[in-house]
């Protein structure tokens, strides 16, 4: 039987990561790249992983202003930071009639692709995984990998598993990766908030990995203050997460491997911090149900200095 097809458009952790998985497993996968394009041409795709390496040669790469052949699937895996960029090329790759993936952190992140692309299905999904890119064409996976997809709506409904979820969930899952379909997208994306709001800000603020986070019976407290607040308004919302999931993901996070989260990684780089989407977003949302998230907001309010201030000396 065919395999599905695969577009990635951003060949960075998450998208090299979850692309090379695929393409493991026969999918055909292309590679939408920007400046190490070239690099991805001549010498190839490198996953280190715990689970087992993944060197992948004779990659489909299209740089900027190359449109690929259409694919089933277009993987929007860029920060969104660069979503406004990305969307000329996503609309190029994403023929009307395709499903488009967007892997992407924060609230919402689904509205602006589907005002953009009419015609496509748009997919969220939320990628629990420890990994960084360490250069040109070369992944490094230190821990889990698991993804959870739900359907977009308007209006934020819950839109069910759908025959586009599902399909993608069993790509995932004949890759080897723990896939989940979610029945309520906006559920997922909330939960997901609840460990990224404090260990990607924390970590940044704190000058702190996982681990470290973890130890300190101070900063502990304040990302149990963080998520709690997360998950309160997920509750006013509409779309609550299960009762322990506090304590669920501080467990995992306790075996997780030592790791500087993806927010971390961007502030070291000197690249623009995802505020908008994390925290901005699920604020404004609060902020409509005449609810206060405070300790967010605090988080929120130094990150913005700190992210201002570090781009100006870059």
């Amino acid at each position: 039987m065919t395999k599905r097809s695969y577009t990635i458009l951003g060949v960075g952790a998450v998208g090299g990561y979850y692309g090379a998985r695929l393409a493991e497993a026969g999918h055909p996968v292309r590679w939408l790249a920007r400046s190490d394009a070239d690099h991805l041409r001549a010498h190839g795709l490198t996953v280190s992983s715990p689970r087992g390496d993944v060197a992948l040669d004779d990659l489909e790469v299209f740089g900027p202003g190359e449109v690929p052949p259409p694919s089933d699937v277009v993987v929007l895996a860029t920060k969104t930071t660069g979503t406004a960029a990305a969307l000329e090329r996503l609309e190029a790759a994403a023929r009307p009639g395709s499903i488009v993936l967007v892997l992407q952190n924060g609230l919402d992140v689904e509205g602006p692709v589907a005002d953009a692309l009419p015609g496509r299905t748009v997919l969220g999904g939320m990628s629990f995984m420890c990994a960084g890119k360490d250069g040109p064409g070369h992944i490094a996976h230190l821990d889990y990998e698991a993804v959870t997809v739900g359907e977009h709506a308007a209006g934020g409904a819950a839109a069910g598993v759908t025959p586009a979820v599902q399909g993608v969930v069993d790509d995932l899952l004949g890759a080897g990766v723990p896939g989940e379909a979610l029945d309520d997208l906006i559920a997922g994306r909330w939960r997901k908030l609840v460990w990224n709001i404090p260990f990607n800000g924390l970590s940044v603020v704190l000058d702190a990995g996982t681990d470290e986070l973890m130890a300190d019976a101070a900063a502990l407290a304040l990302v149990r203050t963080l998520m709690g607040e997360v998950a309160a308004s997920a509750a006013a919302d509409g779309h609550p997460a299960p009762a322990d999931v506090i304590d669920v993901m501080l467990e995992r996070t306790a075996k997780m491997t030592p790791y500087a989260p993806s927010m971390k990684q961007d502030f070291d780089a000197r690249r623009p911090l995802e505020l908008p989407a994390i925290y901005a977003a699920p604020l404004a949302a609060a902020a409509r149900m005449g609810r206060a998230m405070p300790a967010t907001a605090a988080l929120h309010a130094e990150l913005s200095f700190l992210d201002a201030r570090n781009r100006a000396g870059a």
